[in-house]
């Protein structure tokens, strides 16, 4: 269709599907606590509401694992997909009445719904790849996916045009989600017409008990245990570039207009991570060539550069409370920017190497647990920096971060990747064949 193969169109479809959610979850995300906060008190609800909502979806996602694989093989990774942007617009929807019980438990919903959301994705971008495509094919879904944070960006610069001074009101807050929730919608739809995978994976009956302990099983296989403080990592990272960044830039008042600064750093985010995907979708199979290590060894630069630029530019109360002061030396919006840009291209590195080197080094059989042990390890992360978000000061961060990327760079380089790749698939993958 319009020229491309057919695995290349259902990459592209489910690439539709995660723009849309990504566009209203996220962005949404960003402003869930300054949604809060504005109407905490006539709306009589928890002025914290949002960091233990965000808490809550990290934790059930995180445990959501445990259960999401054989729920995927059972009905399907299609199926799962749009189970899981049901619960996403649950969420998106207990925004409109502000209701802080009914939050919390549409939080836990899309925690789990995001369980077999990301399961899902996993198994559907495998099932329509093969060796020498599967380096193209994720770096085009996670550029697709992550074009929304730009469209996200501009939306609030849009945004914040009709905002009279710092304060939501329900109004528009309601307009605001109604936007969200029919992105959300549209996505659901999309999702419900996604074709079938090309290359059908032969399904294995496992009991719930025994796939349980083959979870426990392969996560002490070697390449895993390697891979444990990358995977850490990139939660870590994710939770900084998603609340902790744009908190430091919202806080720091010598920075200027830190309101409209917030968003277009969110967009300069977006452009590094579609600028990452682009130039990994080019490469294609010559990743291979030059070496996944290497590649995890460059990101792993550019993250190191963005933490020393915020240590030295940012206060270090920062992401816990507006201030006057400065770090080291005086904010430069530019400088902010250049962080956004070079986190987004890092991130895009760092996810996909872990992405791709599961399906190097795994089977169909043994992939999908590979990539729940990926998930869970991640979601992990997150929900421990989420929970210590109110707590930590801007170092805390900086030498975690760090340290942790220096770890997950050094155990990336002592794994042992398969040396020669099939190029057709595998006798467990059949191709499914238009009738």
């Amino acid at each position: 269709m319009f020229g491309l193969s057919q695995p290349t169109w259902n990459i592209c479809q489910l690439g539709a599907v995660f723009f849309f959610n990504f566009f209203s979850f996220f962005t949404l995300s960003a402003l869930s606590q300054t949604l809060i906060e504005s109407v905490a008190e006539t709306e009589g609800i928890n002025r914290h509401a949002g960091y233990y909502s965000a808490f809550l979806i990290y934790l059930v996602f995180t445990v959501g694992h445990f259960v999401a694989t054989p729920i995927v093989e059972i009905i399907s990774p299609k199926w799962s997909i749009v189970s899981g942007l049901v619960g996403y617009a649950m969420f998106e929807a207990a925004f409109l009445w502000m209701n802080e019980y009914f939050l919390y438990f549409s939080a836990a919903c899309a925690g789990f719904s995001g369980s077999l959301l990301w399961t899902g994705q996993f198994d559907y971008l495998a099932q329509n790849c093969q060796p020498h495509t599967l380096d193209r094919n994720s770096s085009n879904l996670w550029g697709l996916s992550q074009i929304s944070l730009i469209f996200g960006g501009s939306y609030l610069l849009i945004l914040y045009r009709f905002q009279s001074g710092n304060e939501f009101q329900m109004p528009l807050i309601r307009t605001v989600i109604l936007s969200f929730l029919v992105c959300t919608l549209v996505s659901i739809v999309i999702g419900f017409f996604l074709p079938k995978p090309h290359f059908r994976a032969e399904r294995y009956q496992v009991p719930y008990l025994k796939h349980l302990c083959e979870i426990v099983k392969i996560s002490f296989d070697r390449n895993l245990l390697f891979l444990l403080s990358t995977f850490l990592y990139t939660g870590m990272e994710l939770s900084f570039y998603s609340v902790v960044f744009p908190t430091m830039v919202s806080f720091t008042k010598a920075l200027g207009n830190t309101r409209d600064l917030n968003a277009i750093s969110s967009i300069f985010v977006g452009i590094g991570n579609v600028s990452g995907c682009f130039a990994l979708s080019l490469l294609g199979a010559r990743v291979r060539e030059i070496g996944r290590k290497k590649m995890v060894l460059f990101a792993a630069v550019l993250h190191m550069t963005c933490f020393l630029l915020a240590f030295l530019m940012f206060p270090n109360e920062s992401p816990l409370q507006p201030t006057d002061a400065i770090g080291y030396f005086k904010p430069s919006p530019y400088v902010v920017l250049i962080s956004g840009f070079l986190l987004g291209v890092g991130d895009t590195i760092f996810n996909q190497q872990c992405y791709t080197i599961l399906s190097d080094i795994y089977d169909h059989d043994k992939r999908i647990e590979a990539f729940a042990v990926y998930r869970f390890y991640q979601s992990a992360a997150s929900c421990v920096v989420m929970f210590y978000s109110a707590q930590a000061l801007l170092k805390t961060y900086i030498i975690i971060l760090s340290t942790f990327c220096v770890l997950a760079t050094v155990t990336f380089l002592g794994i042992r990747v398969p040396e020669k790749y099939p190029v057709t698939p595998s006798a467990e993958m059949l191709e499914v064949k238009e009738c």
